[in-house]
């Protein structure tokens, strides 16, 4: 469901970028892209669709720095679950009533 979804308001956006397109083909625009570097007599359609791949490209980075970093928190906490498993395993497992009060003697387990 999520995936038509997805696929419809891709279509609505590129629906509306045409339009928008069409109804500005015939009109240009100077483009000051750095202080004294001017591109003259630019289709607004173009300066539109400029902005908006440029804008997909900044949201690309940002989303892979993102997934980038979240795969190493991950790791780190696989690997501190494995040291921690590690130990468990080492000392024959916790006591079956662990805090939940004091333990006696007859709790832990001998090697």
């Amino acid at each position: 469901m999520s995936a038509i979804f997805k696929m419809l308001l891709y279509l609505a956006m590129v629906i509306v970028l045409v339009a928008i397109a069409y109804a500005n083909g015939d009109q240009r625009v100077d483009v000051t892209y750095f202080p004294n570097r001017t591109v003259e007599d630019v289709p607004v359609f173009l300066v539109i669709l400029g902005s908006v791949f440029i804008g997909v490209l900044v949201a690309g980075f940002i989303a892979v720095f993102e997934h980038l970093k979240h795969n190493m928190h991950e790791r780190e906490a696989q690997r501190r679950i494995d040291v921690l498993e590690s130990t468990i395993r080492e000392f024959g497992g916790l006591p079956a009533d662990i805090g939940h009060g004091e333990l006696s003697d007859d709790d832990w387990v001998e090697e």
